[in-house]
């Protein structure tokens, strides 16, 4: 279908009678004074001022849909659309991209512009004047003054200024003579009589061009889309919306749930603020947010604008409390495991356990140890990547009695082992096996070593200590120079400078102690204290006889990786390979 075209007096007529609406994927109107009035000044310099797209479609699925009235008198304190709370009896037309160009437009033409005066305080009565827009007819004759004023500023006339009300111009017929309008003006203010003689020529060129651009010339040039649910809507508004901040499908779902849920708003912005803490230890947001509250109610875990309906959005809302408390008691398990923004590779590993609480399992030193396990799990396994959404409708079916109203928990505590081997689409899975443990010791310095550097060394306090993952042989021992010194060749340089930098030769070490080693050689910071070289060697997996120098880093990496291989398995119950027993018991030795 082409492009059609409108002008902007049928536009702002049209707004006026309730032909136009704002669904609620949009955002609130943002545009400033300078932005309102540089889009007037393009208008009258013929510059292009973007094309719109418009979304019609019959009363009845209207109703199905949430949408908002026109700004039409801005008030920068506290100015919001307004909800469109009655049932439509004609065809609506649903603006998806121009928001702020249009409403600039309508408040320009219709409304008053109300922003606090410099100075004054919030507080008082006049500190919010009420301005409309008009435009300087006089000075030179290409320049375009579009200022907000108040009536009374807009009296103040000179050789300079005479500021013309640009709503005015809509009272004109299309082909208006503007010596009829200055004609008006002359009657209007006959003490300005001759001043509007003397600018006579440039006044009449300006109200010409402005009855022309806003009257006559088709400047609204859109593209409609007709009849279409609104999921569609909401790809083709993600692909085309470009002003200001772009949106992302999660942002115009959750403007469609606090649509329906009048202080929702509030209540999503103040739990993520809860669960992010004071400090900013997770980033939690709207996306997780949303999924979660799904996942919570038992609703299905599909993102579309259908799940958020009404029956779920209110399921929401009626439930908010214990959905508050069990994602903020999650996150608080969360900083208890240690885990931060950086450790925690997704959000999404906080949602099954948040169901679990949700669903009033019990919570103590056992259960926590299980819960640790499957955040642990999900996250090396990575079941969230990809699509989530099946990955978290598998491990919910896990969790609940599908059988029963309501869907209790299987299982008042929760146990792994009873739970690990949950089928999970796109063949994913729990379960840990020999493969993934060789694909572990692998791993660089990074949010899943530190997973695993926190099963190596499960006593230390996480949460109350910060603990780095610490090179055990300094990062710094391997530059090229230094490995050339010891008679390696280019690619042994490489294959060291890679190694440097996983597990095997990674560590958990205390922030203070890590800035006190810095680059010390592992050799000297073992020796300056010789009488507990054996719990060090004992605590961080090395074999007892083996060489700490540097010269000796390929054996020490080998030997350390068979005994972390050896505890891994254990922790994850996964059975060593015959072979592997034999050489971890010879290095131990």
């Amino acid at each position: 279908m082409a492009y059609s075209k409108l002008s902007i007096k049928q536009l702002v007529t049209d707004i006026s009678d309730n032909k136009y609406y704002l669904p609620a994927i949009q955002r609130k109107f943002v545009w400033g004074e300078e932005k309102i009035c540089n889009l007037f000044d393009s208008i009258m310099r013929d510059y292009p001022i973007g094309t719109f797209l418009f979304w019609d479609l019959p009363a009845a699925k209207a109703d199905k849909y949430t949408f908002y009235e026109f700004l039409k008198n801005y008030h920068q304190r506290d100015s919001k659309n307004e909800l469109v709370r009655k049932d439509f009896t004609q065809e609506v037309r649903g603006v998806l991209d121009g928001q702020q160009r249009i409403s600039s437009m309508y408040i320009a033409l219709q409304g008053v512009f109300c922003t606090k005066r410099k100075y004054a305080k919030k507080t008082t009565t006049n500190a919010y004047p009420e301005r409309q827009l008009y435009l300087n007819i006089f000075g030179e004759e290409k320049e375009y003054e579009f200022k907000f004023l108040t009536k009374t500023d807009a009296t103040n006339k000179s050789d300079e200024n005479y500021f013309y009300l640009v709503r005015d111009i809509l009272k004109e017929e299309k082909d208006v003579d503007p010596q009829d309008i200055l004609e008006k003006l002359h009657a209007q203010t006959p003490q300005n009589k001759e001043l509007l003689s003397k600018h006579g020529r440039i006044a009449r060129k300006k109200l010409f061009l402005l009855a022309k651009k806003l009257n006559q010339d088709e400047i609204i040039n859109y593209f409609k889309i007709i009849d279409k649910d609104l999921d569609d809507i909401l790809d083709i508004f993600v692909r085309v919306n470009s002003g200001g901040t772009i949106l992302s499908k999660s942002d115009l779902l959750f403007s469609t749930l606090v649509a329906h849920w009048e202080d929702g708003r509030e209540h999503i912005e103040k739990l993520i603020e809860d669960m992010n803490g004071e400090d900013g230890l997770f980033n939690f947001n709207t996306d997780f947010l949303m999924r979660t509250c799904l996942f919570l109610i038992d609703a299905p875990m599909s993102f579309k604008v259908q799940t958020f309906d009404r029956a779920n959005i209110t399921k929401i809302r009626d439930n908010w409390a214990d959905i508050s408390k069990a994602l903020i008691q999650a996150s608080q398990t969360l900083r208890e495991f240690g885990f931060n923004k950086v450790r925690l590779s997704s959000n999404y590993a906080a949602t099954p356990m948040a169901y679990y609480l949700y669903k009033k399992g019990e919570v103590n030193n056992k259960s926590k140890v299980e819960l640790r396990k499957l955040i642990i799990h999900s996250l090396l396994k990575q079941v969230y990547s990809g699509q989530a959404d099946s990955a978290l409708s598998g491990l919910r079916e896990g969790l609940r009695n599908k059988s029963l109203e309501n869907f209790p928990l299987k299982n008042s505590s929760f146990n792994f082992e009873q739970f690990k081997n949950t089928k999970l689409s796109g063949g994913k899975k729990l379960t840990i096996d020999s493969d993934d443990i060789e694909d572990f010791l692998d791993l660089k310095k990074g949010a899943f070593c530190f997973l695993l550097l926190s099963v190596l060394y499960p006593d230390l306090k996480l949460d109350q200590i910060s603990f780095h993952q610490d090179h055990m042989h300094p990062h710094s021992r391997f530059n090229t120079e230094r490995l050339t010194d010891l008679g390696l060749d280019q690619d042994s340089i490489n294959q060291w400078q890679s190694m440097r930098d996983q597990l095997p030769n990674l560590q958990l070490l205390e922030g203070t102690e890590n800035t006190v080693k810095q680059a010390t050689p592992l050799i000297k910071w073992v020796a300056k204290n010789p009488t507990d070289e054996a719990y060090f060697r004992q605590r961080n997996y090395v074999a007892d006889q083996q060489s700490l120098e540097l010269s000796d880093f390929e054996q020490f990496f080998q030997s350390r990786r068979l005994l972390l291989k050896k505890k891994l398995s254990e922790e994850f119950n996964v059975a060593p390979q015959h072979a592997d027993i034999k050489v971890t018991e010879a290095t131990s030795a």
